[in-house]
């Protein structure tokens, strides 16, 4: 068990500093970091890494004209501690970073971090001794309009089953489950170090193979922070033998971008008040933005829990695939008794009660830019209407089948999957995947399945 929490803590250490590494634009706006190492634990086990990782990253943050604060080896207590004096140095335009190295776990679809004096001897005991992510990105999300985090931690239960494996991983359990996912409300960047259902390497050199190649990307003076994710992905992906793939959530409205050696970040466009908008250069070929309207999460107890619950049905016994922090943004689609039926700015779908859910706000919102995509094998079939009983063709059904699940964010596992979609924005296992689509998306795949078996291609 203390292996497993040691490789949890770590990688969300690496997530605080990511956080702090993106820029965003604002008026005479400061980039300030809050980089956090727990390596040294005390009822688990050591990693090697943390400490090296924030160390490097905050010293590449400095190069790159960042206010940094770091932080290593931190109790809960001194943990709380620092992050609050941070949070007080932050004003509304500041683009604000944090980085979390270590062990790391969820527990009832809420993320922990754990502090070096952090024990595992039952649910209740984590609410006590760790640190709730949620608490964090609610003050940050109150405190600056854009934000960055950064979590190099393994996301896996430690009370599902007990530890196992040799090899050091940011995990704080034995059975991969991964972290819950998580929304911080409009203007968040959110990067986790390897997929649901993983673990985070802690590295057998001197940093983690995610905090590795984070620092040799952050340098790209002005890429956008998706495209830095892109680089630091595919280098992950590679180093690890697929075994480890970074992933990122965001509710960016606005390019972020990373500044130049010294550079001030640019003036920053609002959040639209009005339908009329300033206007807004796009890039060439790029249609203007387009105002829309948008309900919002609002209303949550400081106090408590702090978020709102995404959940694949209308009552509080369904699965919560997410948790909605304050101003998380969502178009409303169905209403049943108190609970409606909302799909979040990235797309992700679910259910939520309708007492934390207020209308509405006026939001300009880009045309995003085109990721590249590979050109499938298999080409699409001439009709997408076409029943699957009609279909003959194994890599026509196998397409078919496979766009739908695209679709709806999954994350393909075989290597063909990989090289026909592109999954560098993928946040979903196969079971939140499914129940996420409508109930016409899960027929299709089942009848394109069965017409598989059919054929004998399965």
């Amino acid at each position: 068990m203390q292996a497993s929490l040691s490789r949890a803590l770590r990688s969300c250490v690496v997530l605080l500093a990511a956080l702090a590494m993106f820029s965003a634009p604002a008026d005479a706006a400061t980039r300030r970091a809050f980089v956090v190492g727990n390596s040294a634990y005390q009822f688990t086990s050591v990693l090697a890494n943390p400490v090296s990782d924030a160390q490097d990253l905050a010293k590449r943050l400095r190069d790159l004209g960042w206010d940094v604060t770091v932080q290593l080896d931190l109790s809960r207590g001194a943990m709380l501690g620092a992050f609050a004096a941070f949070t007080r140095q932050l004003q509304p335009d500041d683009l604000s970073l944090v980085y979390f190295a270590g062990h790391a776990l969820q527990m009832g679809g809420e993320n922990y971090l754990a502090p070096i004096d952090a024990r595992i001897e039952s649910e209740e005991g984590v609410r006590r001794q760790f640190v709730p992510l949620n608490a964090l990105l609610a003050d940050l999300s109150r405190l600056s309009r854009t934000r960055i985090v950064i979590l190099d931690a393994c996301r896996d239960n430690p009370f599902t089953q007990g530890i196992g494996g040799a090899e050091k991983t940011r995990s704080a359990g034995g059975t991969a489950k991964g972290l819950a996912r998580v929304y911080a409300g409009v203007g968040s960047f959110i990067v986790y170090s390897t997929q649901p259902g993983n673990v985070a390497l802690d590295g057998t050199g001197r940093n983690s193979p995610f905090t590795k190649a984070l620092l040799q990307y952050l340098p790209l003076a002005g890429a956008d922070v998706h495209a830095v994710m892109r680089r630091v992905r595919a280098d992950v992906q590679k180093e690890t033998n697929e075994e480890q793939i970074p992933w990122e959530n965001s509710s960016l409205i606005d390019e972020v971008a990373f500044p130049a050696v010294g550079a001030p970040p640019p003036a920053s466009p609002r959040v639209a008040d009005a339908p009329a908008a300033a206007p807004r250069s796009e890039p060439r070929g790029m249609p203007p933005a387009v105002v829309q309207q948008y309900h919002y999460v609002t209303g949550l107890d400081p106090k408590g829990d702090n978020f709102l619950a995404l959940r694949t049905g209308p009552t509080p016994a369904d699965v919560r695939i997410a948790t909605m922090g304050p101003d998380t943004l969502l178009k409303v689609h169905e209403s049943r008794g108190p609970w409606r039926r909302v799909e979040l700015i990235d797309g992700m779908g679910g259910w939520a009660h309708s007492n934390w859910i207020a209308c509405c706000r006026s939001v300009a919102v880009p045309r995003p830019q085109p990721a590249a995509v590979p050109v499938p094998a298999p080409r699409p079939p001439s009709s997408t209407t076409a029943p699957p009983a009609a279909v003959t063709s194994c890599d026509e059904l196998w397409f078919r089948r496979n766009v739908i699940w695209h679709s709806h964010g999954y994350c393909f596992t075989t290597t063909r999957a990989r090289q026909v979609f592109d999954t560098s924005s993928c946040f979903r296992d196969q079971a939140t995947a499914r129940a996420a689509m409508s109930p016409a998306n899960r027929a299709a795949v089942d009848a394109l399945q069965a017409r598989e078996r059919e054929l004998g291609c399965r």
